[in-house]
């Protein structure tokens, strides 16, 4: 299984509640990627706003949870190469693009394909 896996810090000055209604839409736009490109899983998570959070992170001395994470899952690594080489589907790629400059701290984000090892 190979993934694409976005980790995604709003820019600074955007509220929770801002980034989470951008969020909504860049949401139908990794849909789109995922569907066009024979993703057999999308998934969009956000990160919870509770104490156990912050304890988290001052105990182990990590930095402040991504605001949102976005992973596509593929069978094959031919489908990615494919989808990425088509002329037809750059339309998609630009519009999403796009969308991660509108409300995403791009230099703090992180964005990475993976494999499934187990």
């Amino acid at each position: 299984m190979i993934k694409f896996i976005q980790c995604v810090r709003r820019k600074p000055g955007l509220s929770k509640q801002e980034f989470r209604e951008h969020w909504a839409g860049y949401s139908e736009k990794v849909k789109a990627i995922a569907e066009a490109s024979n993703g057999k899983r999308c998934v969009l998570s956000t990160a919870l706003v509770v104490d156990q959070n912050m304890d988290i992170m001052q105990s182990r001395g990590t930095k402040a949870p991504y605001d949102g994470m976005a992973e596509i899952w593929w069978e094959r690594g031919g489908d990615v190469v494919a989808f990425l080489g088509s002329e037809s589907d750059q339309p998609l790629l630009e519009d999403l693009r796009r969308g991660q400059e509108a409300f995403m701290d791009l230099p703090n984000c992180t964005f990475f394909f993976a494999s499934e090892d187990a």
